[in-house]
């Protein structure tokens, strides 16, 4: 192995090391600049924050320091960095002598004085966030090489990821803010609103007390779904060994099910969330004994079958022994919704909002299953979850 080859792979391991070290952003990825700043042998390190259309350039991370000339903080005129032509469709941009190289004139080397410049840009949910730039005032003996623009781009996707991470992890802390209104603003007067109708039903029998009852029973339900949904972006931290027949007998008891019937079938022991799991189960026993699998309605304002009370569901292992399937006898789902039912807002009822089966999908993602909608053996819907961990034996 030449030198070349070992300090590729010495930083490397650096970076490697620096990136699964759990620290505040900005520190992780000065220290990450350091590490090409090293490699690349350049004077500094930045990683900044670009508006193209304000022409506005920071540099939210830096290797220089507080007194220099381009510390974190730095705010710059995007038309006088190099960074506009990294931004601009060029990335990566690879300046090694910048005035030897025809860029004497620009406004980037007649603003800053700087001979040497490696940018990269790095997107954030699709968008442009920013550059990633290694640069200094003198230039290099020789261009970059192609092994130390992978490098650059390596650091680059790497500081992406932690980004798009901390995004996620902002718009969860959100969702669980938006859940704790949810629940204290909505369900405190709903309760109110349930206890004076039961004072009402034990003094007097009225068919309106009775309707008043189930519509705040159903309002309860929809606030627990859009709770649900609200806490769909939290990872799964610990899984155990599930079996298929406890989990749905379980779930049946805990669902509404009137007359319907539960049929378990070849039991199947596999790896999940216990509490997630079983989110999964009661959306699908309801939506077959509510909804009737969905219905099969053909379009917006068409009337709606329901499964209803006297349903029959079965559940049971795929042949393959991969996973499980949930289906009914009910009017099915039309082949032409089969993609469509998981979505969010998704519904042909006309008590709900759709967020069944979007809960559904949502647990099958967070444990890395994949699950598909179809036709049962009695045209009724049927729900494959494929995927699933089955340890041996």
């Amino acid at each position: 192995m030449g030198d070349e080859a070992r300090s590729a792979m010495a930083a490397r391991e650096r970076l490697y090391e620096v990136m699964d070290r759990d620290l505040p952003f900005e520190e992780k990825a000065t220290l990450a600049l350091s590490v090409g700043e090293e490699y690349l042998r350049v004077e500094n390190g930045h990683l900044t924050r670009i508006d193209s259309e304000s022409d506005y350039w920071k540099a939210i991370a830096s290797t220089d320091s507080a007194d220099g000339r381009f510390p974190s903080g730095l705010k710059l005129d995007l038309g006088t960095t190099y960074c506009r032509r990294t931004v601009g469709g060029e990335s990566p941009v690879r300046l090694h002598d910048a005035p030897n190289q025809g860029w004497d004139d620009d406004p980037a080397f007649e603003r800053h004085g700087l001979r040497c410049y490696h940018g990269s840009t790095l997107t954030v949910d699709d968008e442009l966030f920013g550059t990633l730039c290694f640069v200094s005032p003198e230039p290099r003996a020789e261009p970059f090489s192609d092994g130390e623009t992978l490098f650059a781009e390596l650091i680059a996707r790497m500081l992406e990821t932690e980004l798009q991470e901390e995004r996620t992890e902002a718009k969860i802390d959100r969702l669980d803010q938006f859940a704790s209104v949810v629940s204290h603003d909505l369900r405190s007067p709903l309760n109110v609103a349930q206890g004076r109708v039961d004072i009402e039903r034990s003094t007097r029998d009225s068919d309106n007390l009775e309707i008043a009852a189930r519509s705040l029973d159903r309002m309860e339900d929809l606030i627990a779904d859009v709770l649900t949904v609200a806490r769909q972006g939290h990872e799964i931290e610990e899984t155990g060994l599930v079996s298929l027949d406890a989990i749905a007998e379980g779930c049946w008891d805990a669902v509404r099910t009137g007359d319907a019937t539960l049929t378990v079938g070849e039991d199947l022991r596999f790896k999940a969330d216990p509490d997630r799991l079983r989110q999964l189960f009661e959306n699908l026993f309801r939506n077959s004994v509510e909804h009737g699998s969905t219905g099969s309605r053909a379009g917006p304002g068409d009337s709606v079958e329901h499964g209803g009370s006297d349903v029959s569901v079965r559940v049971g292992a795929l042949g393959d022994g991969d996973g499980f399937y949930v289906e009914d006898d009910g009017p099915g789902i039309p082949a032409s919704d089969r993609e469509r039912v998981f979505e969010t807002g998704y519904t042909t009822g006309t008590e709900g909002i759709g967020l069944g089966l979007a809960i559904v999908e949502g647990v099958v993602d967070a444990h890395g299953w994949t699950i598909t909608a179809g036709e049962s053996a009695d045209g009724g819907a049927r729900f494959e979850v494929s995927g699933v961990v089955v340890p041996p034996g």
